[in-house]
């Protein structure tokens, strides 16, 4: 089944189609999700909600070629709720500090090619201890390639506080390379 002749039978709301959609899926849209939480069953949960949602929205696909970019969408915009849910139920607040010019034209190229001479799971250990807002931010920008103003849009945090928690986010992955061996690279 293609996934235009996919799509077509989950708009109709056909069962079988809505499982190999899942099944077809899942893997990929999973590994999403569990990047973006700080556990397992966290990521799990953010995943259902995110399936529901793309159930939900599916008759709104306009253009069937794009189906896996939009559910991407519909999955990073769910982990994305979530952490507005925690950041309420934790009442956290960020204060801003006087960030230098400099630092905030720190290149994500330079992480890159850091992060390629490690494994996944150590890169994904170092960016899981990462504080939340940090963590997101860092997410957004270096690994899904959203800017500044769409991830201040995306959060409801202004610009400077987005560069600001990247900003924060490579100064603490340095400090934890450092600890790993790692000390030399481009970036700052």
């Amino acid at each position: 089944m293609t996934d235009l002749e996919l799509l077509r039978a989950c708009q109709r709301n056909d069962p079988r189609a809505q499982t190999v959609l899942y099944q077809r899926f899942k893997g990929r849209l999973m590994g999403l999700h569990r990047r973006y939480a700080r556990n397992r069953p966290e990521a799990e949960d953010m995943f259902q909600e995110g399936f529901i949602r793309i159930f939900q929205q599916l008759h709104t696909i306009e253009q069937p070629e794009r189906m896996l970019h939009w559910m991407k969408r519909v999955m990073v915009n769910t982990a994305i709720n979530a952490y507005h849910k925690n950041q309420q139920q934790r009442y956290e607040t960020d204060r801003l500090d006087d960030i230098g010019e400099a630092a905030l034209e720190c290149s994500t190229h330079d992480y890159r090619d850091t992060f390629a001479r490690l494994s996944a799971d150590e890169v994904a250990k170092l960016v899981h201890e990462l504080p939340d807002g940090y963590r997101m931010v860092f997410k957004l920008h270096v690994m899904d390639g959203y800017n500044h103003p769409e991830i201040a849009q995306l959060l409801d945090i202004s610009e400077g506080t987005s560069k600001s928690q990247l900003v924060r986010a490579k100064n603490s992955l340095k400090v934890k390379l450092k600890k790993i061996g790692i000390v030399r690279y481009e970036c700052c």
